[in-house]
């Protein structure tokens, strides 16, 4: 009878870890800017996007416009703690030129704790050019 109890003890406190239902939804918003200074004519079309830490989007990708240096993403989420990755890049999609004008930034890294309404900033710094690798 007690090896029961204790038994179901146990169970209960490990569903209680697992079951999501633990943590409140909480909606949370990322404002990303782009900070783009160049007058130089760039080609392909490039997206903003924001990340967990696996690389899973976490909020639909939009399209770079030129002229546009703020761009807005939701999320919905459970966690009360993780990494968030904005970062700018080529789209996956359609035709791609190789042209001496494009553009590459390095991610911007946050580790946040979600809070309900709350907004978190993003900063990227794009330059003309390829970035290098190390090896080359």
């Amino acid at each position: 009878m007690i090896l029961l109890s204790v038994n179901a003890g146990f169970a209960k406190a490990s569903d209680d870890r697992n079951n999501t239902n633990a943590n409140p939804t909480v909606q949370v918003t990322y404002r990303v800017v782009v900070h783009l200074e160049t007058d130089k004519p760039f080609c392909n079309v490039y997206q903003v996007e924001i990340l967990d830490a696996t690389g899973k989007q976490v909020a639909p990708p939009q399209i770079y416009v030129p002229g546009n240096t703020t761009y807005k993403f939701v999320e919905q989420t459970r966690q009360m703690k993780g990494i968030r990755i904005a970062r700018l890049v080529m789209v996956p999609f359609g035709p791609h030129y190789i042209c001496p004008n494009e553009l590459s930034t390095a991610p911007d890294v946050k580790v946040i704790e979600f809070h309900d309404g709350n907004s978190y900033p993003f900063d990227l710094y794009p330059r003309i050019g390829t970035i290098r690798n190390i090896s080359e």
